[in-house]
């Protein structure tokens, strides 16, 4: 399979050019398309979350206790530096000594994360989050599809390291990558179809927004100049 420097490059490039996109089309500011660059680019390590030893799964626990510390902090405003340093302490702490451990317990690499399923859900996720912290719907869509492309080029990237083309054969690991489900493990993957399912739910009310939303995308995107007239 890849390994972690062509996974974080192959997923800025890949961000880089639907960044570029967005913002050459006018369907995100500048500000928008630097961040939902960023979020691809991070999100071509989210299938690599199972993976116990790994150089991504540092890189997103790392992020998730600056955000989790971030946000605990705006929710609940502390009185004193002292409290802020002590909170992060703490929240740092219970995410590398709690929840990372329980995580890599009940996870196991290239299992369920590593799927189209796993890929759809952290993209309805991504756009429910981001619903939930007040964005706009547009910039919610965005979110989702650059999550969507930054999760799928990581699977994409490791079923081609699976096809050895000196020797013309087929490695052990093709196939496991880009696998649609993992019926291997049926909870955690009905898990993953019960979070698809309610995210699904929560976005509902909102399809016929979300057709207008991609319906001015069409619209910019077709006025869109690839090429330069001579």
């Amino acid at each position: 399979m890849a390994n972690f420097s062509t996974h974080i490059t192959a997923s800025i490039v890949s961000s880089s050019i639907l960044g570029t996109t967005v913002l050459a089309s006018k369907i995100a500011t500048m500000s928008e398309s630097f961040l939902l660059i960023l979020i691809g680019s991070l999100s071509g390590l989210l299938p690599d979350l199972d993976a116990d030893n790994s150089t991504s799964i540092g890189w997103l626990f790392s992020i998730l206790s600056c955000v989790l510390a971030g946000g605990f902090i705006a929710i609940y405003p502390l009185s004193s530096l002292l409290e802020v340093w002590v909170s992060v302490v703490i929240i740092y702490l219970m995410v590398w000594n709690v929840i990372k451990p329980l995580f890599e317990y009940i996870t196991v690499h290239r299992g369920s994360l590593h799927s189209i399923l796993a890929i759809v859900m952290f993209a309805l996720l991504g756009c429910v989050i981001a619903l939930k912290l007040g964005s706009s719907l547009s910039f919610a869509l965005l979110v989702s599809l650059f999550v969507l492309l930054g999760s799928f080029t990581h699977l994409l990237l490791d079923e081609c390291y699976s096809v050895d083309l000196a020797n013309k054969r087929l490695k052990a690991s093709f196939g496991s990558a880009m696998k649609v489900l993992d019926m291997r493990y049926p909870i955690a993957t009905l898990m993953q179809l019960g979070l698809v399912g309610a995210a699904g739910y929560y976005l509902y009310q909102q399809y016929g927004q979300i057709f207008k939303v991609m319906t001015k995308w069409y619209e910019k995107l077709s006025q869109l100049t690839l090429v330069p007239h001579f």
